[in-house]
């Protein structure tokens, strides 16, 4: 990339995108660089409200078993405890409710939500001694001891700890503040329509063909799409999209009460964690290896000049803008294992037999360890990749967008190593064997569920 490029085409507006255009703005050396930002809003706002990027809360913690992480998180949080109207952590977009980190025993302490689970609180430790609050973490090493955190008789862990110092956002609100706060520099043009293909010239990527059959061009081609980036890019064994279930339920006003003053509950065995409610609805999720909707793809960039575009299979998202009614469903195991969550995390009997007031599937971008993607394209020049969020991107929203510019200009320290394009691809993953479509698995850690779950195939019992 030359230091000022003329022109930068974002294609995706979730915190990828929307925070590297923010990041644009701001620094001098892109002063006469045009930027546009493209997704598929279809007359909405800013990102789609099917991007990950948006609902009702994300957790927000410094609780990280990688160091460089967890610092991020931590200069993250500094920005997210602002609380002015204008600021990022005001008008209830932050609540800093604790956070309680659970796992349970496993026979495998690296690979294992024990092992991120106590790393975690040894980096939360260490971050919040630098400030004299290393006070406000506290061990809790039996179960019993995570019982009475959580007031429950349920069983919410082995071993964890509580950290008074994390929180949860309302997810969809602090998009809209970052959504106005890039509008108001009048730097960037938001065009809304779907991008079907990326476009070349030689041994460059120039721009995106649009569903209309338009063509947006530009120097740089940014390709922050989320889960839809396997769609326009080949990234078999490298990022794979990933459904995730979510559930909420209606709770009284005296429920509310209650739960409105627990600790955010996560359990890095089973992935299942539920958050404090901000309204009279109550969100239940699972973190986990996700299901998969391989379908095939015709246009997906290939991966280099020298060879040819050809239709692949791909996880791709089905979300309600695809107009399956399938893309809210929960699978039967998604859906007992969220109700298993209320049975042993909340402190209010009777919420597993309630109906669901919604249920959603939050589709992530996933990468096998978790780091995200973010670097040239190492067959295209002129294009940029920033994906494979693995379903944690969200609590950078304030310093991501800097990150990854310092990415582009070559200057990304420690996390552009860990964001770098790898050499080699998973092997298989990402691809049909046997005709049976092999899924990319997230060895982080910090998953639970099953890993290679076809979506359709467990929606139907099969």
């Amino acid at each position: 990339m030359s230091p000022s490029p003329q022109s930068i085409l974002i294609i995706g507006s979730g915190v990828f995108g929307l925070s590297t255009a923010w990041a644009l703005t701001k620094r001098s050396s892109f002063d006469n660089t045009v930027i546009t930002i493209v997704d598929d809003v279809r007359g909405a706002s800013f990102p789609p409200g099917d991007s990950a990027s948006v609902d009702s809360s994300r957790i927000i913690r410094p609780d990280y078993a990688d160091p460089d992480y967890a610092e991020l998180a931590a200069l993250a949080q500094q920005e997210w405890r602002k609380q002015g109207d204008d600021e990022l952590g005001g008008q209830e977009r932050y609540t800093e409710s604790g956070l309680l980190l659970a796992a349970n025993e496993s026979t495998e302490p690296k690979t294992s939500g024990m092992g991120y689970t106590k790393s975690s609180w040894e980096n939360a430790t260490r971050i919040a001694n630098e400030s004299g609050q290393a006070h406000r973490i506290r061990p809790l090493e039996t179960p019993a001891a995570l019982q009475r955190s959580l007031g429950v008789d349920g069983h919410p862990g082995d071993w964890g700890y509580v950290n008074e110092l994390s929180g949860w956002a309302n997810a969809g609100e602090g998009m809209r503040w970052l959504y106005n706060r890039v509008k108001a520099t009048g730097r960037v043009n938001f065009v809304d329509g779907r991008a079907e293909e990326l476009i070349t010239d030689g041994k460059r990527v120039v721009g995106a063909r649009m569903s209309d059959s338009g063509v947006l061009t530009a120097e740089v081609v940014f390709v922050a799409a989320g889960a839809w980036t396997g769609s326009l890019i080949d990234l078999r064994g490298r990022v794979e999209a990933t459904a995730q279930p979510l559930g909420y339920i209606d709770i009284s006003e005296e429920e509310f009460e209650v739960l409105a003053k627990q600790p955010v509950a996560l359990n890095l065995s089973t992935g299942l964690f539920i958050i404090p409610p901000q309204s009279r609805v109550l969100k239940i999720a699972r973190h986990c290896f996700g299901y998969l909707n391989p379908v095939l793809v015709e246009t997906a960039l290939a991966a280099s000049p020298s060879e040819e575009r050809k239709p692949i299979v791909v996880s791709r998202p089905l979300t309600q803008r695809d107009g399956s009614r399938n893309a809210t469903s929960l699978p039967p195991d998604a859906d007992q294992a969220l109700r298993q969550a209320l049975r042993d995390m909340s402190p209010v009997k009777g919420l597993d037999s309630r109906p669901w007031k919604e249920t959603r599937l939050c589709w992530y971008s996933d990468t096998s360890d978790g780091n995200f993607l973010a670097d040239w394209h190492p067959g295209w020049e002129g294009l940029f990749v920033a994906t494979g969020d693995s379903g944690h991107a969200y609590k950078f929203l304030p310093v991501l967008g800097d990150k990854l510019v310092d990415c582009m200009a070559g200057n990304g320290g420690k996390l552009g190593e860990k964001w770098k394009w790898k050499k080699e691809a998973a092997a298989d993953a990402g691809r049909e064997i046997g005709g049976k479509f092999k899924g990319l698995v997230t060895m982080d850690g910090s998953r639970g569920g099953s890993p290679g779950l076809i979506l359709q195939e467990e929606l139907s019992g099969r």
